[in-house]
């Protein structure tokens, strides 16, 4: 039997379409095009080196995810942050990954256990950030996906693909704030607390320390960056975190 030739043919458009996406995703999810910048496809072309056509498909395709927008007669621009989205969004992702991961629990077998120690194994090997202060993309990888891997076993590709873009809209607001300083967090503590309670199959305690994982996380973001600050938002900030009336699974 003769073997499959190894030489590739001609890309084709939606092929590099969904490689431009993947691209442009990661360089707004990292910063390098900041929220509001204009997204010229004669700029951008050179950039990608790709046409403009699968760069517009591109830009529709992450303008559906909610991080890109389209202007009528104008084009296309990188979605603006602000702190109302970013309450909005916490509050969504804490409903969908709650939902998902107490799914998780209830339909998860063995081999799912297996991947979800597995990726916490990964995740707590490699420091989040260098001395530096430089973001490990190693990390942030890995990061992914360990929560991924967590809600993988719920049975809904409908939850995993809003999670999906949930958790890439959070991400983006998590790493523009890191460019104004870090604060001390128990990163690592906290997944592995998540993880535990999540193995012994105890739903509430690890939804509630799900929920109060991704609370954390807010509370963070909206303290570092100076565009997101507001001088008396306690009231508001409380209201990203949805707290178990026995008051399990509570996070320092």
């Amino acid at each position: 039997m003769t073997a499959p030739s190894r030489i590739p043919g001609p890309v084709s458009e939606p092929t590099l379409a969904s490689a431009v996406v993947d691209r442009i995703r990661s360089d707004i999810l990292r910063g390098v095009l900041p929220p509001g910048e204009k997204l010229r496809l004669e700029h951008l072309a050179p950039r990608y080196d790709v046409g403009r056509t699968p760069l517009r498909e591109a830009c529709c395709r992450l303008a559906s995810e909610g991080l890109v927008t389209i202007e009528d007669q104008r084009g296309f621009r990188v979605a603006p942050i602000s702190r109302a989205d970013l309450l909005d969004l916490t509050r969504a992702r804490q409903q969908i990954e709650a939902i998902a991961l107490r799914a998780a629990i209830a339909h998860g077998d063995i081999a799912w256990e297996g991947e979800v120690t597995a990726a916490l194994h990964r995740l707590l090997r490699i420091a989040p950030a260098s001395d530096s202060g430089a973001l490990d993309e190693a990390w942030e990888s890995e990061h992914a996906r360990f929560h991924k891997t967590l809600l993988s076993a719920c049975g809904s590709p409908w939850l995993l693909k809003f999670h999906a873009t949930l958790f890439d809209q959070s991400e983006r607001y998590r790493r523009l704030s890191l460019a104004y300083g870090r604060v001390e967090r128990d990163i690592d503590g906290e997944h592995t607390a998540l993880v535990r309670a999540t193995l012994a199959r105890d739903a509430e305690r690890a939804c509630a320390l799900l929920i109060e994982h991704i609370a954390r996380t807010t509370e963070l973001v909206l303290a570092g960056h100076p565009g997101l600050r507001s001088a008396d938002s306690s009231s508001e900030e409380l209201s990203t975190k949805t707290r178990s009336t026995s008051g399990k699974g509570m996070t320092s």
